[in-house]
């Protein structure tokens, strides 16, 4: 069943952000179903004290749910939602002006459904955190995920074209804000990386890294580069454990004789390089490779302990200086 869910951002009296939530919609939630009611409803909404009729209505046309309670407002992390079986779980979480309605600052996956529509009823441009970017929403504008996937600025929405005659935003790029222990555990990765002997380059598309390139040469002088990147979630580029798979990916399927094979078809390598000094160059490296896969995550949290340990001595230094 295709579920749907709706979403206003607005400002409350003290001039904070507020989010209200609809029921979930179970069933025929995409755009290419009753969710192209519910955004059409959406362009034409205004006023947010409506919020809770304009819901009841669609659920009168479409679903009758009757539920008594059909619309709610959702909480940030200061103050968690409470399920009915007593669950704490965050609905959004915010910095500054950037939401994340996916993942909470925990990277702790937030529930929601398959398709997800959002408006800004708000005075100021909002940014929201998605699997495949960070992007703007002006006042008056919607945004359209398929689970955490905008699809505005695509236009696919499951693997499929949507209809032309759907006309939704094309949304700008925001970027990323990542949280303190995200930009800690990046630095260290970079770091761990770099003890291996690689020059370490971040790249990124719609506003958020979503790419690590390593770089270095062999004992013979090759120049060597690896990837290691994230299309599905961008967000796993702050994750240790998978930048450690990518990196026993990369030692698995590097080959001696493939390297042989695509260097020694230039002039200069040649000259340079017989087959075996190629041979010995390249298992060299292959072993190199292989230190690195087995050796990555002690390394990491060897790089880790320390950092800790040096912020521990500047606090302790801070505080003989106060006292």
């Amino acid at each position: 069943m295709h579920r749907g869910t709706v979403f206003i951002i607005t400002k409350d009296e003290n001039n904070k952000f507020k989010v209200e939530k609809s029921t979930e919609f179970n069933g025929g939630m995409g755009l290419d179903c009753f969710g192209k009611r519910i955004y059409d409803m959406l362009q034409n909404f205004k006023e947010p004290l409506l919020f809770d009729l304009m819901i009841r209505d669609f659920d009168e046309e479409h679903f009758k749910y009757h539920d008594d309670v059909m619309t709610y407002v959702a909480y940030s992390e200061e103050e968690p939602f409470i399920d009915e079986n007593k669950r704490s779980f965050f609905d959004y979480s915010l910095t500054k002006n950037q939401f994340k309605f996916f993942h909470d600052s925990n990277d702790n996956y937030i529930y929601t459904s398959d398709s997800n529509y959002i408006k800004n009823l708000s005075n100021e441009d909002i940014e929201v955190v998605c699997s495949n970017g960070v992007f703007k929403l002006k006042p008056e504008q919607i945004m359209i995920t398929d689970y955490s996937d905008c699809i505005n600025n695509n236009k696919m929405s499951f693997d499929k074209k949507i209809d032309e005659n759907i006309v939704i935003d094309t949304l700008d790029e925001g970027t990323y804000i990542p949280t303190l222990k995200q930009k800690i555990v990046l630095e260290n990765i970079i770091k761990t990386l770099e003890s291996f002997g690689y020059k370490v380059s971040l790249y990124g598309s719609n506003g958020m890294n979503n790419g690590i390139e390593i770089e270095t040469w062999t004992s013979g002088g090759v120049n060597m580069h690896h990837l290691i990147q994230f299309d599905e979630n961008f967000i796993d580029i702050y994750d240790v454990e998978k930048i450690n798979k990518q990196i026993e990916e990369i030692a698995d399927s590097f080959s001696v004789d493939e390297e042989i094979d695509i260097h020694r078809q230039a002039d200069d390598y040649r000259q340079f390089f017989s087959i075996k000094s190629s041979l010995e160059d390249f298992e060299e490296y292959e072993k190199n490779l292989e230190n690195m896969s087995d050796k990555f995550l002690d390394k990491y949290h060897e790089i880790s302990y320390e950092k800790f340990l040096e912020t521990m001595k500047k606090e302790e230094s801070k505080d003989e200086i106060n006292y």
